[in-house]
């Protein structure tokens, strides 16, 4: 291997690796405030607590995050359009019942509402404080 050869493998061995990791980072939540003063239409990207889900409504606490693993209520009730085709990941649909903690990606809709486009289920990762 000539000098260049070594050169491109030493940085291809430094740098793709850090990549990868800050990709698999989970993006991070909305604060309450930055959720309440999004506008109709803006996408949204949230965590929350479910505390019932009935046929398509969502109801849940808005969390707020503390760290890599925990997070804390904001005392925010969202009121959450979450069809029977909303993608769940990490998980499935029977496991968006009360107590879950879910990462939502959504559209803002009204203050405090929001249509899930997407929920990754976080619940074993997490902790609620």
């Amino acid at each position: 291997m000539n000098r260049r050869s070594l050169i491109f493998v030493a940085l291809a061995a430094t740098v793709f690796p850090a990549a990868a990791a800050a990709q698999m980072q989970p993006p991070q939540p909305m604060t309450t405030a930055q959720f309440e003063n999004t506008p109709s239409g803006s996408p949204v990207q949230i965590v929350v607590r479910v505390t019932s889900l009935r046929r398509e409504n969502l109801q849940a606490d808005l969390l707020v995050q503390v760290d890599a693993s925990h997070y804390k209520t904001t005392g925010t009730q969202l009121d959450l359009y979450f069809s029977a085709d909303t993608p769940v990941v990490m998980g499935s649909a029977a496991d968006v019942k009360a107590g879950a903690v879910l990462y939502i990606y959504a559209v803002a809709t009204t203050r405090n509402r929001a249509d899930v486009k997407k929920a990754v289920v976080v619940t074993p990762f997490v902790k609620v404080l």
